[in-house]
């Protein structure tokens, strides 16, 4: 069976509209309903329940087997472990680290005991010999001389204790490599090399050629030209009789 549509003229719908007056009271009360529902869905969607999923902490890296670690974890080698050698310089000597060439100063005022245990280490040999001198014109001095022809002198003081106060070199005794300054300039050297490092002050004593220079060196030539070679030098307090 079929159902057809009838249209209805224009002029009729107006037949349809709202009566006047205030609305039935089942109709208010069906969209009431209707605005409650659409309140609980809003207060739904505006306060979802959040599920906080524990973050997994990042892995971290693994250093491989028998990898180095980073150079500032690494132990700094200690200068009691390291090659080192003994410089000459002026009222003073230095103890030169090898193969860096850094120095650390040996000052005047060590006591004997801590220096000749600090050399006999460096230099790899014990002191030759020990004794005190008392005709040196600034009274006694204690030698403390090794094969190398390093001579420390120390000078006693008011307490009793000798204290470091100058040194001199000389031929060596044996095949030990003799000390210079950080120039190079020691024992057999040149004066032509002398020359080219310091500035030097010359002249003729009862010792013979000595030169000087004005921080505090001092030597022998064993002749005025140019070809004369350093015999001896010293610096602080000595005992050289003129």
């Amino acid at each position: 069976m079929g159902y057809s549509l009838k249209s209805v003229p224009h002029s009729q719908c107006h037949r349809y509209h709202r009566p006047s007056g205030p609305l039935p009271v089942r109709f208010l009360k069906s969209w009431a309903g209707v605005v409650l529902l659409i309140l609980a869905l809003a207060s739904c969607q505006s306060n979802p329940e959040v599920t906080q999923v524990p973050t997994a902490p990042a892995p971290q890296p693994k250093l491989a087997t028998g990898s180095a670690l980073p150079a500032d974890t690494a132990t700094p080698q200690r200068a009691s472990e390291m090659k080192q050698s003994v410089a000459l310089t002026s009222n003073a000597l230095q103890l030169v680290a090898q193969p860096s060439g850094s120095t650390t100063e040996i000052p005047l005022g060590m006591p004997q005991e801590e220096l000749v245990a600090l050399l006999n280490k460096v230099l790899a040999q014990k002191v030759a010999s020990v004794g005190i001198n008392s005709e040196c014109g600034v009274g006694p001095l204690k030698m403390a001389t090794w094969g190398n022809g390093l001579t420390v002198a120390f000078q006693q003081k008011k307490a009793g204790n000798w204290l470091f106060a100058g040194w001199s070199v000389g031929a060596p005794a044996g095949t030990s490599p003799k000390p210079t300054t950080m120039a190079g300039v020691g024992i057999g050297s040149t004066r032509a090399e002398l020359e080219s490092a310091y500035v030097i002050k010359r002249m003729k004593t009862s010792l013979g050629q000595e030169f000087s220079t004005a921080d505090g060196l001092y030597g022998i030539l064993d002749g005025p030209g140019p070809e004369a070679r350093i015999t001896s030098m010293w610096s602080g307090v000595s005992c050289v009789f003129r």
